[in-house]
């Protein structure tokens, strides 16, 4: 019995990394693909992106336009954008009686 549980298990074992693996790539090319779309696209996806919640995360990577024109995005929505470098993404905070500010 022991015999013919040893290959399933090796069998399991490549095929949920080889997903792992297929899963990461694609997320990695979704990314860079959304990084090299025009400047207006990707300004219009962020603003569509701030439609009114609390608090939105966005990956760096996701965005190759400047920290002035994702701020002018923010602000125009009555958001606040913090950049946070350690973990390289952006926090937009909805500041409704605040104008947008740079944190």
């Amino acid at each position: 019995m022991s015999n013919s549980v040893g290959p399933w298990v090796a069998l399991l074992t490549i095929v949920l990394c080889g997903s792992a693996f297929a899963l990461v790539v694609t997320l990695i090319i979704v990314r860079l693909s959304r990084r090299g779309q025009p400047r207006e696209q990707q300004l219009a996806r962020l603003a569509t992106r701030l439609d009114g919640r609390n608090k939105v995360t966005i990956r760096a990577v996701e965005f190759s336009v400047s920290q002035a024109d994702l701020l002018w995005v923010a602000r125009s929505r009555g958001y606040s954008m913090i950049h946070h470098q350690f973990g390289r993404y952006y926090e937009f905070v909805y500041t409704p009686h605040q104008p947008g500010r740079w944190a």
